[in-house]
């Protein structure tokens, strides 16, 4: 038996730093597992047509050049899932097929490959929220904007509710959700209503072992910040809290490692020349040298997942300052004195420069409290992001995911089913009668109407289903006129009547029927109602 593992990813920044690193990591240790077969799907990658090559270990790699002009996201999804059909193929009987997820965005293909590949399993990491990036993390203003009885006031908070909306239909389809950092696993528990079951928290990890540092500073105390050169990292409240700290100690020194908009930070920093140094991207064979001639770490971001960055200052016991925005919060866990507050109501720029620089002063001024921190950190970097760690929490949940009894579709999914179910008995499109079109509906709903009934709290969606029932049965009854119904639709039109439901009309649509009722006919099972009715959500009608 051999696991088909496909990981998807994008050739993008963001595959170049943080997911691109996480891509790395997941894929060296997915393939540390027997039996285990490892391909790379790249998106918008650069190259001119799609090609398939493989590298050194054997492992595939599908890339795929970026979409055409005017191309919308869901037809490039679909382009790229008709390529990946095609080159495909699960040769033996129980061999497993998994596709891993990173980005939100892919959703469309994920559901086409799900509809596909019943059996498979849909991965998906989460890495960002893209409300994260507007509202720079703050969970208060969210919950203000998705509200119940709230209408969002401009297009922006319009956006907000849309692509959240986008991102939970993504985590209700996968069968199992990694998260990075508790946080994430508490909101789309509580604000995306996923199944905690599928939720599974793996932090990051990142080498084997501590790396050595000097045992003393005989030269300037280097300050260190390693990230893009964007807004919600927070830099510009560095740079002012530096120059609060430069004052007092002149043997400190401020680096700032990362690309972006140099220049309205130069500008900020120039009464401190000499003294702040851009390194810009520095090659990650050169980074250690920067970790290890740093004396302390600052990470004043507004969002972060589980950052590397992070991490690599812990492995080198770097005492670190950070905020207690989303992830970054539990990844100071061992050292609270060193968070600096983020206040979601009303938040005071002066207030949270004047933080950094005294939680800065404070390991500066005090050589046991930072010998404390540089130790606290080594120990939780070796207790919690090790990369061993990582390894052995992601490879226990894909081999479990295959587990589960019973099992075909994350029952989170079937709500957004339902929907589109009752959308199409709305639109009535013109479709042939078979299972696999306007019979398939019939028996989803019917099958999802009797599923509901042994839920007493589910009751006002069961009654809504009910009523699409009947607007479906007045559209299927005109179809019956010129059509033969599937031995599908005919079972499922035998059970309605027997349980009285829209009796007349039903019995009106068998009667219609040249061959009669078969009593040998039975409603298919659970598994290929689910699977016809992905399918069918997944047509362009």
């Amino acid at each position: 038996m051999i696991t088909y593992i496909y990981i998807f990813n994008n050739a993008s920044r963001a595959a170049t730093y943080g997911i691109g690193t996480y891509v790395r990591q997941l894929s060296d240790g997915l393939s540390a597992m027997p039996d285990t077969n490892i391909s790379f799907v790249e998106m918008f990658a650069e190259t001119k047509e799609f090609s398939i090559t493989e590298d050194e270990r054997g492992q595939k790699h599908y890339k795929i050049p970026p979409l055409t002009t005017g191309m919308e996201n869901e037809d490039y999804c679909r382009t790229i899932f008709y390529l990946l059909a095609r080159n495909i193929n699960i040769y033996k009987l129980g061999d497993r097929l998994v596709f891993q997820f990173n980005y939100f965005q892919h959703y469309p293909l994920a559901v086409l490959l799900k509809g596909y590949y019943p059996d498979c399993r849909i991965i998906l990491t989460v890495h960002y929220l893209n409300w994260c990036f507007e509202l720079k993390g703050n969970l208060t203003r969210l919950h203000q904007i998705i509200a119940k009885d709230y209408e969002p006031a401009d297009e922006t908070e319009r956006a907000i509710v849309s692509s959240l909306h986008d991102e939970k239909t993504f985590l209700h389809l996968a069968d199992d959700v990694f998260v990075l950092s508790k946080n994430t696993q508490e909101i789309l528990k509580k604000d995306y209503k996923v199944s905690e079951d599928k939720l599974h928290l793996v932090y990051n990890g990142l080498g084997h072992n501590m790396l050595t540092r000097p045992k003393k500073w005989t030269s300037e105390r280097n300050i260190l910040f390693v990230g893009r050169l964007d807004e919600i990292k927070g830099l510009k409240y560095l740079i002012s809290a530096f120059e609060k700290i430069f004052e007092k100690h002149t043997d400190t020194h401020l680096r700032i490692v990362g690309d972006g908009d140099f220049q309205p930070y130069l500008a900020q920093s120039r009464k401190m020349l000499g003294h702040v140094s851009f390194l810009g991207k520095v090659p990650s064979d050169e980074l250690d040298e920067v970790y290890e001639t740093s004396y302390i770490g600052v990470t004043p971001s507004f969002h972060e997942q589980c950052s590397y960055t992070v991490i690599e200052m812990m492995r080198h016991g770097i005492p670190f300052i950070g905020t207690d925005s989303t992830g970054l919060s539990e990844m100071l866990d061992a050292t609270p004195q060193l968070r600096v507050h983020i206040n979601e109501e009303g938040f005071d720029e002066e207030d949270f420069v004047e933080q950094i620089a005294s939680r800065i002063d404070l390991l500066l001024s005090d050589d046991v409290l930072y010998k404390q921190a540089s130790e606290t950190v080594a120990a939780q970097y070796k207790a919690r992001y090790r990369l061993p760690v990582m390894v052995e929490g992601i490879q226990r949940v894909v081999t479990e995911s295959f587990y589960r009894e019973m099992y075909t579709i994350s029952p989170d999914f079937l709500e957004h089913i339902d929907i589109r179910m009752m959308q199409l008995v709305n639109k009535r499109p013109d479709i042939d009668t078979d299972f696999f079109g306007m019979s398939g509906i019939g028996v989803y709903l019917w099958w999802r109407e009797e599923k509901l009934s042994e839920s007493p709290n589910k009751e006002f969606h069961r009654t809504q289903l009910q009523e699409f029932l009947i607007y479906y049965l007045d559209w299927i009854n005109d179809a019956a006129n010129n059509s033969e119904l599937p031995e599908e639709m005919i079972a499922t039109l035998a059970d309605m009547e027997r349980k009285g439901f829209y009796k007349t009309r039903v019995k009106a649509i068998l009667e219609k029927q040249p061959v009669g009722i078969d009593v040998k006919t039975t409603i298919p099972s659970d598994d290929k109602i689910i699977h016809n009715s992905i399918k069918i959500c997944n047509c362009k009608v």
